[in-house]
């Protein structure tokens, strides 16, 4: 009659609640050892980009609800100002349009007289400003 090796307890008696323990202590390790294994794999299988979203992402789900609503209100602040900035940037002054030199131009085209030359530099005058010349 064969007894089970897992219930000999140290002294060498069969005894099943020491048994019992120690495989519910092997029974955890092996479990835990699964859990790190598994965490290893998924982790090494991310770049280092992918770590550092996956870091913010982390911080972001344990915020509180009034931590993310002030974090979110300082990220779009700070986005409406560099785009602001960023605008201003982009819209320098706009370089003056010589309306003269353009009748000047348009004088040299044959079959435009002084009357539709005068026309053309009113309706640039009206859409462009005040003449610079």
């Amino acid at each position: 009659m064969g007894k089970n090796p897992f219930y000999v307890n140290g002294e060498g008696y069969f005894d099943s609640t020491a048994g019992k323990a120690l495989q519910n202590i092997n029974r955890e390790r092996r479990k835990k050892e699964r859990m790190n294994n598994m965490a290893k794999k998924r982790s090494c299988r991310r770049t280092e980009d992918e770590n550092k979203i996956h870091e913010k992402a982390v911080k972001m789900r344990k915020m509180t609800d009034e931590q993310l609503v002030h974090y979110v209100e300082d990220r779009v602040e700070k986005a409406r100002s560099e785009g602001f900035n960023q605008g201003k940037q982009m819209a320098a002054p706009a370089s003056k349009i010589d309306i003269a030199s353009i009748v000047e131009d348009i004088g040299a085209i044959k079959g435009i007289g002084a009357a539709k030359l005068a026309d053309i530099k009113a309706v640039l005058e009206s859409r462009l400003g005040a003449s610079d010349g």
